[in-house]
């Protein structure tokens, strides 16, 4: 009986499994059995052949066992077949494929989770990280036949034309014995279009500007034909007829009863003061509430006289500029007023502070800044806020037009100033019932309400006023134009 070949031993490059194979089989390609990749088997050790048969018999034994009609001689026939062997007609000689040396891609998989990854040449003993798992892969060597040539993609994949619909041809024009006449006709109409007169295109604008011009153009429109003529004594006619609104008088009498909580807290805060420790914690209390509710109803009386104002200078009787419920608003029209008062008390104020530090006395400070305050309301504050409100600005206390009303409708401004002098009067009129009857609570809130009505009859007749000025300096504009035109109409 012929011996069988002595076995070697090869160490697959991929799992660096350790393999057994016949000496027939070295450097030819072979399969590991552990990872199923394929190699070219490099011998590393033999194994005898007495092993072999040795194995051998134990397997001849265990065949009679199981099959009593086994024959040994058909069993030694056969034989292994390799890749060296098929060089007959029915197996014939693999051709020769150029081992690339470089440049080439391979797949190596992952040991962990079984996943494919495709690297090249450039990574081989580098460590690459699977992208499911996150573990190591240690990148060898890849036998020949494992490596290819990397792939270029190609112009028509990068168009993003996967479905190839840019190739599509256009599908042809079916003809029609009426596209002719169609044709015809379309030619006509062009023609006809072309030899009308061309319109000027529409000059583009941005449509918010477009539509804070129409506002107010609309809005100039409305006032001009809405408000009527100025009457021949604008100080007497209808100056109350504003009270009998009902609008008007709610919120004239709201502003009323805040005034007098507003007294209530500023004298509770002044009379609790001297006490103990809960009375003085009640003054500031007091104080912080007092300071508080000033602050939100100086702003709102403020506009609300504005208002009354505007209304009054459009000739509107019945007022309709009230603020609203947005607190935020009323500070950019509340600026004009306190602009105006600031600017009217300030040169007394500090005429009274340089005459305070050369040394006069208490007594000329107190009636230089009492008496130059209020000489400074009577004459400048009215000037002041309407010249800041026929600008637009509330840092501009000088106004030409205002300039010239003061010759042109002088008496207006003589008339106005006397009644204001009037009007102040009633108001310090009613400061001084305050002081005297300020435990009566009845009598501060009938005082409260009554000094809201003489500010709104002051604002009134301001108003008054500045229709005046408006008409004059309106009149003399016009007239100015027509001499104007009469003086180039005669040249």
């Amino acid at each position: 009986m012929n011996q069988p070949p002595s076995a070697i031993q090869v160490s697959c490059p991929q799992c660096q499994a350790t393999l057994s194979f016949p000496r027939a089989a070295a450097h030819t390609t072979v399969t590991c059995s552990n990872c199923l990749e394929d190699f070219v088997a490099t011998p590393t050790t033999e194994t005898s052949s007495s092993a072999v048969g040795s194995s051998g018999g134990d397997d001849d034994a265990l065949r009679r066992l199981l099959n009593p009609h086994f024959d040994r001689s058909s069993a030694d026939s056969e034989k292994i077949r390799l890749d060296g062997d098929l060089d007959s007609d029915e197996y014939p000689v693999k051709k020769k494929v150029r081992v690339l040396e470089s440049g080439y891609e391979f797949s190596v998989t992952c040991m962990v989770c079984g996943t494919r990854l495709d690297v090249n040449d450039a990574l081989i003993g580098k460590k690459v990280k699977c992208p499911d798992c996150h573990s190591g892969i240690e990148v060898r060597t890849p036998p020949p036949d494992r490596r290819r040539a990397p792939v270029h993609p190609t112009e028509s994949a990068r168009d993003d034309d996967d479905y190839g619909l840019s190739a599509a041809a256009n599908p042809a024009v079916a003809s029609s014995p009426f596209h002719s006449i169609a044709n015809d006709l379309i030619a006509n109409a062009e023609k006809e279009v072309a030899k009308e007169t061309p319109i000027a295109p529409r000059k583009q604008q941005i449509p918010a500007l477009d539509a804070l011009q129409r506002a107010e153009d609309s809005q100039k429109a409305t006032d001009e034909q809405e408000r009527p003529n100025l009457p021949a004594a604008p100080f007497r006619t209808g100056v109350l007829k504003f009270l009998i609104d009902p609008l008007t008088i709610a919120r004239l009498l709201v502003l009323g009863l805040v005034f007098f909580v507003e007294l209530e807290a500023i004298q509770a805060s002044i009379t609790t003061a001297e006490g103990g420790p809960q009375a003085q914690f009640m003054s500031v209390l007091s104080r912080m509430f007092a300071i508080t509710l000033g602050a939100v109803f100086v702003t709102n009386l403020s506009v609300s006289l504005l208002g009354i104002l505007q209304d009054t200078a459009n000739g509107k009787d019945a007022i309709e500029s009230w603020p609203d419920v947005n607190f935020l608003d009323w500070l950019g029209e509340a600026l004009y007023v306190f602009s105006g008062l600031f600017m009217a008390v300030f040169p007394a104020c500090a005429l009274a502070k340089v005459v305070s530090l050369v040394g006069a006395p208490d007594v000329v400070f107190w009636a230089i800044s009492i008496g130059g305050s209020s000489l400074g309301i009577l004459i400048l504050f009215p000037f002041l806020l309407v010249s800041m409100l026929e600008s637009g600005s509330p840092i501009m206390p000088v106004s030409q037009p205002i300039l010239r009303s003061l010759r042109l409708a002088r008496s207006s401004w003589v008339a106005f100033t006397m009644l204001s002098v009037l009007v102040i009067g009633a108001g310090l009129c009613l400061g001084a019932v305050r002081v005297l009857w300020s435990d009566s609570a009845m009598m501060n809130l009938l005082v409260a309400v009554l000094w809201i009505v003489v500010v709104a009859l002051y604002f009134r007749l301001l108003g008054r006023l500045t229709w005046c000025c408006d008409e004059a300096v309106l009149a003399e504009d016009i007239r100015l134009e027509q001499t104007s035109e009469a003086a180039h109409k005669s040249a």
